[in-house]
């Protein structure tokens, strides 16, 4: 940042102004949330060049992310994110109602659908329908709904393109090696077992084709929502997908744990790498697929182990013998739950959402249950999430507020 002459700040009684720098007059307001900065940018002229400048900015947002959101949705009712604070959640844990003014309507037409969100901005698909009620566009619009801004209608293309036996996946990232955002739509034709990768990138509105797809993605029927959608860390997107032959009319029993493979799409160079699961994965569920996650900045493998525990892997380094170290073992019996049967344990399917800063908590969402799981790895001990309203937890993902409005 520019530093323009200090500022002064002097009390009435003092004998001399006390005078504090440019620099830290911005240190000290990079703590400040978003809705409290946007009322400070009216205290005078050189608050509001601070708040406006780009470099503060992104010392915010570095800021902002060690006090994530979860943004969840209410069922059946997509159209509204409610951002609700991770520490509150795990520390107090409210028995409440979500008032009606945590909720963010999605503007822009009256079907729309949150697929993602980076740096406090989120991508939203919508569509335009002609007279008789038919789509006919597809674009997306790209929103941060503190401050209140929304993107003009980009990356259209044509509902034609869509065929009725193609499964879509979107993924929204800012690709650090460009500096750009970006929209990935992973397309995956169940009946020529074919797959497609094209990329927006929001700059110049422009879709590009990644061609040469290394293996099948899941299909959505089979994972579900959240666990095989792409996650994004540093530069790379991973999809959770089987190899050398299809897998759309096969079901668990004739899937093996060595057919599986993690295919990461490198951002910047586009181009694939396949990464094999962890070799502690040597057994498939026969109804619990895998998935992927992001866990304290570190890509995360997670699968049911002979329906007893949930194991989670966590990636360290690529491109040596074995990435992956056990991050976690949970018993099924210490999470509480109240499918103790051999029977309903089979049905029991886990995302993980998040893990706490201290790695004392684990937020897990949970197919049996409209109530996310707290549970605590300091004493082995689990419990409900206690928000009446049932909420798509499957669907929840991490979010940080912040002042980002050019997309």
């Amino acid at each position: 940042m520019s530093t323009p002459p200090a500022q002064s700040l002097a009390r009435p009684d003092a004998e001399s102004p006390v005078s504090l720098s440019y620099d830290l007059i911005a240190e000290i307001l990079s703590f400040s949330d978003v809705k409290s900065l946007m009322r400070m940018r009216c205290v005078c002229k050189s608050w509001k060049s601070i708040i406006s400048d780009s470099e503060f900015i992104k010392l915010h947002l570095m800021r902002s992310a060690r006090n994530p959101y979860l943004t969840l949705f209410r069922v059946n009712i997509a159209s509204k994110v409610i951002p609700f604070s991770v520490h509150r959640l795990i520390l107090e844990n409210p028995s409440i109602l979500l008032p009606e003014n945590l909720f963010y309507r999605c503007q822009g037409g009256n079907r729309c659908y949150t697929i993602g969100s980076c740096n406090g901005l989120f991508c939203l698909l919508g569509y335009t329908f002609n007279s008789i009620c038919k789509p006919v566009d597809v674009w997306f619009r790209f929103w941060n709904p503190v401050i209140r801004t929304m993107s003009k209608r980009l990356g259209h293309f044509s509902n034609h393109d869509m065929a009725v036996h193609e499964q879509y996946k979107f993924a929204f990232v800012f690709d650090n090696s460009s500096k750009t955002y970006k929209v990935a739509m992973l397309m995956l034709d169940v009946v020529k077992n074919r797959t497609r990768v094209r990329v927006l990138s929001v700059a110049d509105n422009v879709w590009k084709t990644i061609p040469n797809f290394p293996a099948v993605p899941l299909p959505n029927r089979y994972t579900g929502q959240g666990g095989s959608d792409g996650v994004y860390l540093n530069g790379r997107l991973n999809w959770l997908a089987i190899q050398d032959r299809p897998v759309c009319v096969y079901g668990w029993d004739n899937i093996k744990a060595n057919e599986f493979v993690v295919v990461s799409l490198d951002m910047g160079t586009e181009s694939y790498t396949q990464l094999m699961p962890p070799c502690g994965f040597d057994e498939m569920s026969s109804v619990k697929p895998p998935s992927l996650c992001i866990l304290k900045d570190s890509l995360c493998f997670s699968h049911d182990y002979r329906r007893t525990e949930f194991v989670i892997w966590q990636m360290k380094i690529i491109g040596v013998e074995e990435p992956w170290t056990q991050l976690l073992k949970i018993s099924y019996q210490n999470l509480r739950t109240r499918f103790h049967d051999f029977a309903d344990l089979e049905n029991c399917q886990l995302l993980p959402l998040h893990l706490s800063d201290q790695n004392d908590t684990l937020i897990l969402a949970n197919n049996q249950e409209q109530r996310a799981i707290l549970y605590n790895l300091r004493n082995n001990t689990a419990k409900r999430t206690r928000i009446i309203d049932e909420i798509q937890w499957f669907s929840a993902k991490v979010y940080v507020e912040s002042l980002v409005s050019d997309i």
